[in-house]
């Protein structure tokens, strides 16, 4: 009998909403699966699975109240095994689950501890620290995105059974094109992918890319995302920088193929999907050492790491070579065909509802 697995979001778009896109992949022999959301995010997941979703505008005290409420609906109406919360916000609907006595399996991933977003000892991580530590703690199982998580849970003495099912990519698109920048066969073409949100470090790449084509003309930079939650200020583009905007998901195969390396300067990560992305396609990435990032490449093999600082990876754009690049695709792509391939993140997770939802 298929396990009936309930996942509960206060937010599920960007990485969360791929990791549920991955597991709503799983066999409906083995897995019942449905969702509780905000109206203005199912459209981010398509057909994916069953959706019951909540009027919510923005963040605050009513959309958690409204989470709540069309969780608990749900669970009246459908009686899941298993309750799979998702991201920081959605641990009020892991404590209101255990405030109403009802005895079901809980499972939490924050898909990024919140406490690394902030100074070290301030009064805002000391106070993030407590909620998450201690709510996430409820569940049954805590599910960490990476070993770096998993290694900062225990640090800070986080409540429950730590675990780890590191995140995982679908298979890279066949028919992606290589040839996006053939109009500059002579440059050297360097891709970012992301929010331009302080996190992940867009201000830093911007400062030493500019540095960097002091001395290196040839180098593009090619800027795919856009601003979300406005934390980061304004930016101004050096020469040699383009922005992309969002790409559609069926094209941005074509970026990652098509870029000699991928820059991932961000300030605190859980996984991000950016690094398995460019590997499935044999990209070389470029990361900052923070959150454990370094441990995702094998350095020299299919990758580089930096000291998260703009002098740092101004050093290292300015040192970049394309054979050099080159010669690394095909373990970029070993990389991701034996660490981060969908079925492997499926298996876990299966295993998981079972033993939980039995």
């Amino acid at each position: 009998m298929a396990v009936r697995v309930l996942h509960v979001c206060e937010t599920a778009s960007g990485g969360v909403a791929t990791y549920l896109s991955l597991l709503a992949q799983m066999p409906a022999s083995e897995v019942e699966q449905r969702l509780v959301l905000p109206q203005t995010h199912a459209v981010q997941l398509g057909p994916m699975a069953t959706a019951h979703v909540y009027k919510a505008k923005g963040r605050g005290p009513m959309a958690l109240l409204r989470m709540v409420l069309a969780q608990r609906r749900e669970i009246a109406r459908w009686r899941p095994d298993v309750v799979f919360f998702h991201s920081s916000f959605a641990l009020a609907g892991l404590a209101a689950l255990r405030l109403s006595g009802r005895r079901i399996a809980a499972i939490y991933c924050a898909h990024g501890w919140a406490v690394a977003r902030y100074a070290p000892k301030g009064l805002k991580q000391r106070i993030v620290r407590a909620i998450e530590g201690r709510l996430g703690g409820l569940a049954d199982a805590v599910v960490n995105v990476s070993e770096s998580d998993l290694n900062l849970a225990r640090a800070f003495g986080y409540r429950g059974r730590q675990i780890v099912v590191e995140n995982a990519v679908c298979a890279p698109d066949a028919t992606a094109r290589d040839d996006l920048f053939a109009a500059e066969p002579a440059a050297l073409h360097l891709l970012f992918v992301g929010r331009f949100d302080r996190q992940k470090g867009l201000d830093l790449l911007l400062a030493a890319f500019a540095q960097a084509r002091q001395e290196r003309p040839d180098l593009r930079l090619h800027i795919m995302g856009a601003a979300v939650r406005n934390d980061a200020g304004g930016f101004s583009l050096p020469q040699g920088a383009t922005f992309v905007g969002w790409v559609a998901p069926a094209r941005i195969d074509d970026w990652y193929r098509s870029a000699d390396a991928v820059i991932v300067p961000s300030r605190w990560e859980g996984l991000p999907l950016v690094i398995p992305e460019a590997l499935r396609n044999g990209t070389p990435v470029i990361c900052s050492t923070n959150s454990g990032m370094a441990a995702l490449i094998d350095e020299g093999v299919t990758g580089q790491s930096f000291p998260l600082d703009v002098n740092a990876l101004t050093a290292v754009l300015t040192g970049l070579d394309r054979k050099t690049l080159h010669a690394m695709r095909p373990a970029a792509r070993a990389a991701w065909a034996a660490r981060f391939r969908p079925e492997r993140l499926q298996a876990q997770m299966l295993s998981l509802y079972q033993e939980l939802g039995s």
